[in-house]
């Protein structure tokens, strides 16, 4: 299953930056024929949108150092979300949809990163806190029974 998802996502980075290299050249465009013109055409504006490489992204928020990176799975591995503060998540929501409610197995911290975590939603009910710099591989076992992460505050120091 993992190598379903690896390939995917290689693929779907391939088209994004192909396309993006059609948009930044020129290559991709929008027009519309109408009739009723002289010229017969009406040039619509689309926005364009430039994709930054995972890495080099990631690289420089992580120089910023406020920011945690959480897993889906033990040892920081799976499928990962990097949240860059300040941040509050009423709801553990990543993007397209993509529910991180109580799916939280391991994260990590950056130097200037305070976390606060809830077990409900709209920061209700218990609280634990995450210091700068932490590495939890496993959250059950650093958390106990507080491992249900269902809403969270990033703020930087």
């Amino acid at each position: 299953m993992d190598i379903l998802v690896a390939n995917f996502r290689r693929t779907l980075v391939a088209a994004v930056m192909m396309f993006g290299g059609f948009v930044l050249t020129g290559v991709a465009h929008a027009q519309q024929s109408t009739t009723g013109k002289k010229d017969g055409k009406v040039i619509v504006e689309v926005p364009i949108i430039v994709m930054v490489p995972v890495q080099v992204s990631s690289d420089l928020i992580k120089d910023k150092g406020c920011w945690v990176k959480l897993y889906d799975k033990k040892d920081y591995k799976g499928d990962s979300l990097l949240l860059v503060g300040p941040v509050n998540l009423a709801q553990m929501m990543g993007p397209f949809g993509f529910n991180w409610e109580n799916k939280i197995r391991s994260l990590e911290t950056g130097p200037r990163a305070n976390v606060t975590i809830y077990d409900n939603r709209n920061f209700r009910d218990q609280d634990k806190f995450v210091d700068p710099n932490a590495k939890i591989p496993d959250m059950s076992k650093k958390m106990g029974f507080f491992d249900d992460i269902r809403s969270m505050m990033l703020s930087c120091i």
